[in-house]
């Protein structure tokens, strides 16, 4: 229940959950506050995520993006400035106090958020500053500047490499894996996709007959909506070996191209939370990587392929990333960095064609 004040009086609304509550109460308290002199945040930016489609045509915002917008905006930027913080008033003071805030933040274990949390908190509230200004409701000034940490600068790059499995703690637990969901597990670490976009396969996106068999992620189930992949890049084709091919065949057999490859017990969507707490984590534990999740087979599909040869081109197609730069940040310490043997001139000039007098 959502309990605020309007008009001088005491008003209540109900809603289906905490979060839901928790947005009426902000937006209902943001459209008391006077706009005389300019609008709130939380007015302004409630009503911009609402309406938000992008920065063009290549930039357009799925209903997905839209609802993640939404909650980071109210767990985070709404959370810090006060219900009555003019939109103006927000400068680039105001805003590297909320990234040192969010900095600072701890979860129930004492954790601190990663860099990419604290990006992705602050992702939407200069995405709303940004339409602000160009609107004018910033004056003359231009979007305040929210500087981010940078805390590799200078040292290299450090990462958790418990992100990873070691070939022999993946075998672990894919032998640990119970033996109806071990073509599922197979597939995830074969072909590093994303939890949401396996359970929306089709029996009609595997190429299991081909001569080099192959999956087409063209799909994906988030929250239990389909939708498409996380981004136009996440379409894709991955190949599959022969052996999990056979494998899925048998899996699909006697079933209508149109059904999911994979289903529960009821022919149902698989549920990632079920799968997490009833395969997984026990799976996980019996084989010593209590930290292995979902997300831990993508990052490790993507470490083999990178020990195979893969380029980094290659490997932002496989693994769907939106650029290959994007792909070097999250596994370039994987890449053999050194620069290799000289170049000989006299080698590479001698080879060229000579040009004809």
């Amino acid at each position: 229940m959502a309990v605020y004040r309007q008009d001088g009086h005491q008003r209540k609304e109900f809603a289906a959950t905490f979060r839901e509550a928790r947005e009426i109460k902000i937006r209902r308290t943001a459209e008391e506050a006077s706009w005389r002199a300019g609008p709130t945040l939380h007015a302004y930016a409630l009503e911009w995520v609402d309406n938000y489609a992008g920065r063009g045509a290549n930039d357009v915002i799925n209903d997905r993006t839209r609802r993640e917008y939404r909650r980071l905006l109210i767990t985070y930027a709404l959370a810090y400035f006060a219900p009555e913080e003019r939109l103006r008033d927000i400068d680039e003071r105001r805003a590297r106090a909320f990234v040192d805030w969010l900095c600072r933040l701890t979860d129930d274990e004492g954790h601190r958020l990663c860099d990419r949390s604290v990006h992705n908190a602050v992702l939407p509230l200069q995405s709303c500053l940004r339409h602000a200004a160009q609107s004018g409701l910033l004056g003359d000034r231009s979007e305040p500047m929210i500087l981010l940490p940078r805390r590799r600068r200078g040292r290299a790059y450090e990462f958790d490499e418990r992100r990873f499995l070691s070939r022999a703690q993946l075998a672990r637990l894919l032998a640990e894996i119970p033996e109806p969901w071990q073509p599922f597990f197979d597939m995830l670490a074969s072909t590093g996709l994303r939890i949401s976009e396996a359970i929306a396969l089709r029996i009609m996106d595997a190429d299991l007959d081909a001569a080099q068999p192959r999956i087409h992620v063209r799909r994906a189930i988030v929250d239990g909506q389909l939708t498409g992949p996380k981004s136009r890049h996440g379409r894709r084709t991955i190949p599959i070996s022969r052996d999990l091919a056979e494998r899925l065949t048998v899996l699909a057999a006697d079933r209508a191209e149109t059904e999911l490859l994979f289903v529960g017990a009821q022919g149902a969507a698989l549920r990632p939370g079920n799968l997490r707490y009833r395969v997984v984590i026990p799976a996980a534990e019996r084989a010593g990587v209590p930290w292995a999740r979902f997300h831990t087979l993508r990052h490790t599909c993507a470490a083999l392929l990178i020990d195979a040869g893969a380029s980094p081109l290659r490997l932002q197609r496989w693994m769907g990333h939106h650029s290959a730069a994007f792909t070097l940040d999250n596994y370039g310490h994987l890449i053999d960095d050194s620069l290799g043997p000289s170049l000989d001139l006299s080698d590479q000039l001698a080879a060229r064609p000579q040009p004809v007098l």
